[in-house]
């Protein structure tokens, strides 16, 4: 299991690849705490478009990055649900929690 994360052109964009698991904590955490610490950053968006698949411990850390986030004043964004990610999400209704945008 992997995940990839290339950061992009646009500043609070990260983009993930492979299959989101605990295994990708240790990444994840890195990859998101220099965003965190951006200075003007209101919101991270995180491109899900190429993450095949996610766990109980991915939502976990979805879950950890928005309380990080809210505590600077930002809001974390997913973009781009590949389709089982998507069902995965509509199941524990984050969409009550996450600004998921669609396409």
């Amino acid at each position: 299991m992997t995940l990839l994360i290339h950061s992009d052109a646009q500043p609070g964009v990260l983009r993930m690849e492979g299959t989101f698991t605990f295994e990708a904590h240790s990444a994840f955490k890195t990859a998101t705490a220099g965003l965190l610490e951006t200075p003007g950053l209101s919101a991270i968006t995180l491109d899900l478009s190429a993450v095949s698949y996610m766990d109980s411990a991915a939502l976990g850390m979805l879950l950890l990055i928005r309380e990080r986030a809210e505590a600077k004043g930002q809001k974390v964004i997913l973009s781009r649900p590949s389709p089982t990610v998507m069902t995965i999400l509509q199941v524990v209704q984050f969409g009550k929690l996450f600004e998921i945008r669609e396409g």
